[in-house]
């Protein structure tokens, strides 16, 4: 079975080369105890398998560009840019997949809240203790009602994460992809000696657009930054 999901991707992706999509979320970190709080809006555009995300306000920004094995991250104020193999920037993207597909089970709670005009119900996806003695929560709040068949968020997941077949990634692809709806809300908490951080992103939008190649290039008079590759990742073929 080991080698069906990658296919599977692969002829979705196939399908949808034509998908031209516009995400827009809220993201709220808060940290515990004192509560400090910080907000941010983000905005994402998927075209076929190019995606782009905006972050405060426009500044940072993120290109996903599987067809040139390259990600790259600009800060539009500072005009530069620094450029990664996609193949580096998906092993940090990874970094709390073992912990998600540690237990490949999830819980639906029978908890029901309203999410803008969404009408959602708790699922808690996950809830582990690393060898560090960090605790994990995820719980997403899902949603029939997006209107988004689940081939799409399989797609968009597979541009973030790739579709290698290693056994993790296959259990944490399908625990995900089993659950029934869009995840309206994700809730997010790490804790470790004491500190909590806790990351809730909800949806604010999500339509079908047409959207210009052009948002997925390089903006012109930015300056290119070597930034060296980070410990403990290594880029592969």
């Amino acid at each position: 079975a080991g080698a069906v999901w990658p296919l599977v991707v692969q002829a979705e992706n196939g399908l949808l080369a034509d998908l031209s999509l516009y995400r827009e979320e809220e993201l709220i970190t808060v940290v515990y105890p004192g509560g400090q709080q910080s907000s941010d809006i983000t905005r994402s555009w998927i075209k076929g398998v190019k995606m782009r995300t905006d972050a405060q306000n426009g500044n940072d920004v993120l290109i996903i560009r599987p067809d040139l094995e390259l990600v790259y991250n600009i800060n539009m104020q500072r005009k530069i840019y620094s450029e990664m193999p996609i193949s580096l920037y998906r092993q940090a993207a990874k970094s709390a997949m073992p912990m998600l597909a540690a237990d490949s089970t999830y819980r639906v709670t029978g908890r029901n809240k309203k999410i803008s005009k969404w009408s959602c119900r708790e699922v808690i996806v996950a809830e582990e203790t690393d060898q560090f003695g960090q605790k994990m929560k995820t719980i997403w709040w899902v949603s029939n009602d997006v209107g988004l068949e689940k081939k799409i968020l399989r797609h968009i997941m597979a541009i973030t994460f790739g579709t290698e077949n290693d056994a993790m990634t296959m259990r944490f692809f399908e625990k995900l992809t089993n659950i029934d709806g869009y995840p309206v809300q994700t809730e997010t908490s790490f804790t470790l000696r004491g500190q909590t951080v806790k990351k809730i992103q909800t949806l604010k939008k999500l339509e079908k657009q047409e959207i210009d190649n052009k948002l997925f290039e390089l903006p012109e008079g930015l300056t290119k930054l070597n930034v060296p590759i980070p410990d403990g990742l290594q880029p592969t073929q």
